[in-house]
Order: C-alpha cells, then structure tokens, then sequence
C-alpha cells in the first residue's frame, strides 16, 4: 500500500506515548476530540473500515479506475474523525492525485489544499511529544517537509492552465539536444547490483521508445552497451538516499558548454528508477505498470523537460500513473525542439 511503511513509523511512536499528553496535544493545536483513544488511534482514526476504503482506492488507482477511486478515498474520508489528523492527510492527499488523474483540477486542488492543513497539523502534533517523544525519534519532519510541499504546490496551481494546447511554459525550465546527436545513444543498465534483467530493459526501452513515435517528434534512440560514451544512461539507485522520498525516480542532466539559438543543450542525461529488483520474475502486472510509467516519466525530462505538467492527465504530471503519452505531451515536446 502507498503509505503503509509511512504510517507504520508513526504508529510504532504513538502507541507508547500517553494519553494525557495526547490529549492536551491535540487541544493544543485546536483539533476538537470526540472521545477518549489511544494516541496513535487518533492520529490515524482507527477505523478497520476507512482503511479498507483507503485500500480499495489505492488498487483502484493501480488499475486505473480513478472516478472509482475517487468514491472510495471519499468513503474513508467520512468515516474518519476530523481529529485523525494523520488519517485524514493520507486519505486527501490520495484523493487529490485520483482527482487529478481523472481530470478534475479544481477538485484536487481543493483537496490538496485540505491535506497541506492537515499534513501541517500531523506536524505540530508529532512534535509535541517533547522530550519522549525525541527519544523516540518523532519529529513532525516529513510531514511538515510534506506540508509545506503541498503549500508551494497549491501556489503554483493557482498559477497553471492545465487545459492548454501544452504545458512549454507551465513545464519549464526547458532544455534539449542538439537534433545533429540523433539517435541518442541510450543505455539500460543490466548489471546485478544497479541493472535489470532482459525482460525489464526491453520494458524500459518500449517505455521511452514512446517519445520517439509522437507525430512530429524529432527524437531517435538506438540501443549502447557501454556507459561511458552513452548519452542517456538509465539505472537503479545504488544506494538509500539517492532519490528522495516520495519519489520513483530521478534525472540529472549534464548541459553542454554552449548555448544553441539561447537555449540550453543538453550534453548527457541519468536517470535512477526505483523497483522491487532485477529479477522481473517476481514482479506483479502492477510492478510492471509502474515501472513502465517511471522510465517514461523520467525520459521526459532526460529529454528536456525540466519541471511537471499541472494536468493529472498528462505523463509529465508529478504523480500521474499514466502508461500512454497524452496529446499534451507530444505537443510539449514537438514545441521544445521547434523553438
């Protein structure tokens, strides 16, 4: 499930945390308390219910259902106390990635901003455990880093069309390659420790294969066995800590010394995808999916495009489990090569 390493941390914390300091914590920060309950009880909302609507829509997002799990994260948010703060967060936030998905911008939007209150609420509550709670390692950290994520985030959707012709300057910054390079020489790692077997490089190639057949695209790739003259090398994060939490993925880029027309060439790109393993073998339909939607996620920026698009329709947007490049996409990038 998408969050449930996430709130094991937490649960492991507040259960020992009393129920006094739980109580005067959650008064402390104005959240109103229908009953006594265990700490962690009401960080969450301990609802065996709401979890199994919140477990429905993450699979209903995994196989692409999204009003459906729209429905279901809508369940488990009315089952929830408003005093769940944690609970609450999650389900929103969840609910505002289908939302997008599924094209309801201001929706989202709206639940975004819901989950940027509560994630900053979860925060303060965390924290409050003071010296107990540091002994425990509890800081509010990554909801608070969350939160105010969520904040910026919510700016800059005030900011975006998400139903224009294409996302050039919503997307930005912009950069890309010297069209004399094509075919880029691409390589997918295939070694055990940062690689993947055959059957998950010839994934990973058909993912970003898909760039190369928009109409009107300019983009070539041919196949390189060897990294070190490669111009877009794709792998497998070698250690923790590589690429940041939240995140499937990650792409750096290497420009060249010298700008074309004023624009920004691009001289090499990395990119790290995140995945259970090597070894496709054990990989579920939905492993597969992901995987997919990361490589041709990631190879859009490796090609260029350097921030997200704010439709949930489009690849490009941050969060989207979308396996098909949209209108959108392919006119973002027949743009950034016309330039």
């Amino acid at each position: 499930m998408r969050f449930a390493a996430f709130k094991q941390k937490y649960l492991t914390v507040f259960g020992s945390i009393a129920l006094s300091t739980a109580l005067s914590t959650a008064l402390s920060i104005g959240l109103a308390l229908s009953a006594p309950s265990s700490a962690w009880a009401m960080f969450y909302g301990f609802n065996q219910q709401a979890q199994a609507y919140e477990h429905e829509g993450d699979n209903l997002m995994d196989t692409g259902y999204y009003e459906q799990a729209i429905s279901a994260y809508s369940q488990a948010i009315n089952l929830l106390p408003y005093d769940a703060v944690q609970g609450r967060a999650d389900a929103l936030y969840a609910r505002a990635v289908a939302n997008d998905v599924a094209g309801h911008f201001d929706q989202a939007s709206q639940d975004y901003s819901w989950a940027r209150d509560y994630y900053l609420k979860a925060a303060q509550y965390a924290n409050y455990g003071g010296s107990q709670a540091a002994e425990e390692g509890l800081t509010g950290g990554y909801d608070a880093n969350f939160g105010q994520q969520l904040a910026n985030l919510v700016r800059w959707r005030a900011t975006v069309n998400p139903n224009s012709p294409d996302y050039f300057v919503d997307g930005g910054p912009m950069k890309a390659w010297n069209l004399r390079k094509m075919p880029l020489k691409v390589f997918i790692d295939d070694s055990q420790g940062t690689g993947w077997s055959q059957d998950l490089r010839d994934l990973i190639w058909r993912a970003i294969s898909s760039w190369t057949n928009v109409s009107g695209s300019p983009i070539r790739f041919t196949q390189w066995y060897r990294a070190d003259d490669a111009d877009y090398i794709i792998t497998r994060p070698s250690s923790s800590g590589q690429i940041a939490v939240g995140s499937g993925g990650f792409t750096s880029g290497i420009d060249e010394a010298q700008s074309e027309n004023g624009k920004v060439m691009l001289k090499q790109s990395k990119s790290l995808l995140s995945c259970p393993g090597y070894d496709g073998s054990g990989y579920s339909q939905i492993d597969r999916n992901r995987l997919y939607n990361l490589a041709l996620h990631e190879c859009g920026h490796a090609l260029g495009i350097g921030g997200h698009s704010p439709s949930g329709m489009d690849v490009m947007y941050w969060k989207a489990p979308i396996l098909k490049l949209s209108d959108r996409d392919g006119a973002t990038l027949r743009r950034m090569y016309s330039q």
